[in-house]
């Protein structure tokens, strides 16, 4: 065998080594995710359980007819704000919902990356692991999406449309 035969073999050892650890290092990034979501929504669950027995105790009624007056409080977990949880039940999916968008965030929940569920205008981030937003293609026209609060307050959606957009078309996610 050659020496350029040698180098091309050693070349293509490397680089299927190297994928074996990016699949390996996925795995494990995703099953991390999974964990961190898991117990974050247990807190959250919690504390929504918590607010509902108050709630009951104190005999408040919440009138939903005026939502400008309402303010979401965030749960505070582990130096993370969230605000609630996000639903889709054509996946079998609940998670909890980050209060702000960052990197590092991302990989623990979904998170807000701009505007609010008040102002009509929110825009959801999520990372492609699939114990989070990996079959998100898989969802169609009319399918429900739902945002619960920690208010206990139920936010009902429903899917009008599918797109794909570029990863860094970010004024069209917004738009």
């Amino acid at each position: 065998m050659n020496k350029l035969g040698k180098i091309f073999i050693g070349l293509g050892s490397s680089l299927l080594i190297f994928s074996v650890f990016l699949i390996i290092f996925y795995k494990y990034e995703d099953n991390k995710a999974r964990l961190a979501s898991k117990e974050i929504l247990t807190l959250i669950e919690e504390n929504l359980d918590k607010e509902f027995e108050e709630s009951q105790t104190n005999n408040l009624v919440s009138n939903m007819s005026n939502q400008t007056n309402l303010k979401i409080e965030a749960i505070n977990i582990n130096g993370n704000d969230y605000i609630g949880t996000i639903s889709i039940p054509k996946l079998n999916l609940t998670l909890p919902l980050n209060n702000e968008f960052n990197y590092d965030d991302l990989k623990l929940a979904p998170c807000i990356y701009y505007g609010s569920i008040l102002t009509n205008d929110l825009v959801i981030c999520g990372h492609s692991y699939k114990a989070h937003f990996k079959y998100l293609n898989a969802l169609n026209q009319s399918d429900i999406i739902i945002i619960t609060d920690t208010n206990n307050n139920h936010y009902l959606y429903e899917v009008l449309e599918v797109e794909i957009l570029e990863s860094n078309d970010v004024l069209e996610m917004i738009d």
